[in-house]
């Protein structure tokens, strides 16, 4: 059994139908096994293989299909039909396939993570009317909109469709999408002619893979840190008490930096696509982040320097519904009790159990915001200059750390998030280093 745990199974699986029950008994238990893989995620698992991969992934060309059909008219029927399908399908995929390798487990939490982001999209794709609208587009294109007379055959119209749904479906931030009005985006700060573009993102992916690669290594040598990142933490419970959070303190700010560079380098590829092969103009493509460490207030920490591609799965998960039920307040919390949702959920369906702990530092920054509007209030004054920093600092570097600590827990430390064979500092940079020193 996966996780040496028994299954809670309600009902004995039928997988053919005996006469000895009814059709409709037959017809209920074969509809709770569909169910069960969503709902269970103790059951048994088939270990994820090259072999089975596509299968394991197949909720994706799902999810795509609703994608297609948001860019086309008088499918809003269709889409709330498939909703569901599509949602379950996405978890089934992601729950009932799962990596064995405890070196590469922390690929089971991503796949959770990106489970999360499709169904928030699926749900944005089904329950809009109107379906996903361009800037500029007042209603959806027709099958044969915006083509030439001789690509307005079968398979230029096919092609044409196959685009429309893997843009709409890899949209990052949706910078070219009416759902991404109010964005904050940040200024470039690279050529935005196309050819030095793709050279400087290039360049920029292999600086942040050498980062991301280095530190990947090097927390997993940390005393504490669990090998296979399970039990591990950023308290070292060897050191004194000043000692320990010294260290917690430098493991945390160094996660956040790994986050930040790591982020970006998959930010970074994606946007070679986006420019190279949908002929995205690179101004479409600012930077993911900018420069996080400038904040002077939490708010602009939140929606301005930290990267904004989740904004719209926060929104779904719980902005909306804070906004419906509580107004401005409530999209605040609910938008933040979004992304704990997302994070505690994604680890769940990666296996892990959830933690209360990433919810409530997600819940304070809220708080922490509304603390800044209370202040406003009071003084008629926004918070900033060195007092501002400070108050982020504690926020996030001070009161984030149970959050990392929750984290490399339950599996981001220790493990390898750069595949050993693609991993530079551990096939010749630190055996280098190690003879050399010796």
């Amino acid at each position: 059994m996966a996780n040496g745990m028994t299954p809670n199974v309600v009902l004995e699986p039928l997988k053919q139908w005996p006469h000895s029950v009814s059709l409709n008994e037959y017809l209920g238990r074969r509809l709770w096994n569909i169910l069960q893989g969503p709902l269970v995620l103790s059951q048994d698992h088939i270990p994820l293989t090259w072999w089975n991969a596509p299968l394991a992934h197949s909720n994706v060309a799902i999810v795509h299909i609703m994608a297609y059909l948001t860019r086309r008219p008088g499918t809003y029927a269709l889409r709330l039909f498939l909703l569901p399908l599509v949602i379950i399908a996405t978890i089934r995929c992601t729950v009932q396939y799962r990596i064995e390798d405890p070196v590469y487990g922390c690929y089971n939490s991503l796949r959770g993570f990106v489970a999360c982001a499709y169904i928030a999209k699926a749900v944005r794709f089904a329950l809009v009317p109107e379906g996903t609208l361009k800037v500029g587009e007042e209603r959806l294109p027709g099958l044969s909109s915006g083509l030439s007379e001789n690509d307005k055959t079968v398979s230029g119209i096919i092609l044409a469709g196959v685009r429309d749904a893997l843009e709409v479906g890899f949209a990052v931030r949706g910078l070219s999408w009416q759902f991404s009005e109010g964005l904050y985006v940040p200024k470039s700060r690279r050529p935005l002619e196309r050819h030095a573009y793709i050279r400087h993102t290039l360049f920029s992916i292999l600086k942040a893979y050498l980062f991301v690669d280095i530190f990947d290594y090097f927390l997993g040598t940390l005393p504490g840190i669990d090998a296979y990142g399970l039990g591990g933490t950023i308290f070292p419970p060897s050191l004194p008490a000043p000692l320990r959070y010294i260290a917690s303190t430098a493991i945390h700010f160094a996660f956040g930096i790994f986050i930040i560079t790591g982020m970006s380098m998959w930010y970074d590829t994606v946007s070679l696509v986006g420019v190279g092969w949908f002929g995205h103009p690179p101004s479409l493509w600012p930077p993911m982040h900018d420069r996080p460490w400038r904040s002077t207030s939490l708010h602009e920490f939140w929606s301005k320097r930290w990267h904004q591609c989740l904004r719209d799965t926060f929104l779904v998960y719980g902005g909306y519904l804070g906004r419906w039920l509580a107004g401005d307040i409530g999209m605040l919390f609910g938008t933040f009790m979004g992304s704990g949702l997302f994070h505690e959920v994604g680890f769940y369906l990666g296996g892990m159990p959830m933690d209360s702990t990433v919810m409530l530092f997600f819940l304070a920054q809220a708080l922490g915001i509304l603390v800044e509007k209370g202040y406003r209030a009071v003084t008629g004054r926004r918070i900033g200059g060195w007092g501002g920093r400070l108050w982020v600092v504690f926020m996030v570097v001070v009161v984030g750390q149970p959050c990392t600590d929750s984290w490399i827990a339950r599996g981001v430390g220790g493990r390898a998030i750069v595949p050993p064979w693609l991993s530079m500092s551990k096939s010749f940079l630190f055996p280098i280093l190690r003879t050399v020193a010796l």
